[in-house]
């Protein structure tokens, strides 16, 4: 069965999110649709459907994931401004990722996805719901601190 995997990616492309800042999360719509899969034996059939429910977006900065409903919105500066809040799904990281491993953090996105399969023996219907499934996804980036100096 076919499962995407969350797209890693940071707003306008950057390697690096900043302290203090939203870091949106977001996955592609081609990742949130749900997955079929049917194999048919003569008369017999069976259909797998998962159906992406939700995202977790794990920081790599110690914190505890964070859940989202959706697939998040996908970042636009002249729609959203740059200092946004993502209507639906962000993170704030409150430390620089200087002093980790190559100064960058490990994030995780993970998809939920709810499984069904429907079916027939050839006779009869079936179908039913089977265990959920999880598709994962890292990306190492840095958080970086910036310090401003205001002159005059």
């Amino acid at each position: 069965m076919p499962r995407h995997s969350p797209d890693l990616r940071l707003a306008d492309g950057r390697p690096a999110t900043v302290v203090g800042e939203h870091t949106w999360l977001w996955t592609e719509p081609v990742a949130w649709s749900p997955q079929r899969k049917r194999l048919d034996v003569g008369p017999v059939w069976a259909e797998v459907i998962a159906t992406p429910v939700a995202m977790e977006f794990t920081p790599g900065d110690g914190s505890q994931a964070i859940r989202c409903a959706g697939p998040g919105t996908a970042f636009d500066r002249v729609r959203f401004g740059v200092h946004a809040a993502s209507p639906d799904c962000d993170y704030v990281y409150q430390r620089s990722s200087f002093g980790k491993p190559d100064d960058q953090v490990t994030a995780e996105y993970a998809i939920t996805w709810q499984v069904t399969w429907t079916g027939s023996t050839g006779a009869a219907p079936a179908g039913g719901t089977l265990a959920p499934l999880t598709s994962r996804a890292t990306a190492r980036f840095a958080v970086a601190e910036i310090q401003a100096l205001r002159a005059g």
